[in-house]
């Protein structure tokens, strides 16, 4: 997990290397023994589950393991579906922000490369 900039929330946020992703996806999809399988492995005991979901209780243990990773809490799930380090490309050498996509030729940003383009 490293802080980037995030150009759907345009702000930085805490995005998850692929590892950490698979595990928040593994915890949307199968539930409660993923996220209790996680807080055993980093010996969380106390751990104190949400009280109050703000979006759709599919969604919980996807919030439940993101919490776990970063220590904040994020009510967007879709949020976090983009929060993919690999989904975006290098950082921008001249604004530091990163292309949008890892095929990106140029920064979106700033403008960074676009001289090269044909």
């Amino acid at each position: 997990m490293e802080n980037k900039f995030c150009w759907r929330c345009n702000g930085e946020v805490k995005m998850l290397n692929d590892e950490e992703f698979e595990l928040c996806r593994n915890a949307w999809f199968h539930g409660k023994q993923v996220v209790d399988s996680e807080l055993k492995k980093r010996n969380i005991e106390n751990y104190i589950w949400l009280e109050e979901i703000e979006t759709f209780e599919q969604y919980r243990y996807l919030l439940e393991m993101y919490q776990i990773i970063t220590g904040e809490y994020e009510p967007n799930p879709l949020a976090i579906m983009h929060h993919q380090i690999s989904q975006f490309g290098k950082d921008c050498p001249n604004c530091g922000k990163p292309f949008r996509t890892p095929k990106a030729r140029y920064c979106a940003s700033c403008g960074f490369g676009k001289e090269n383009l044909s």
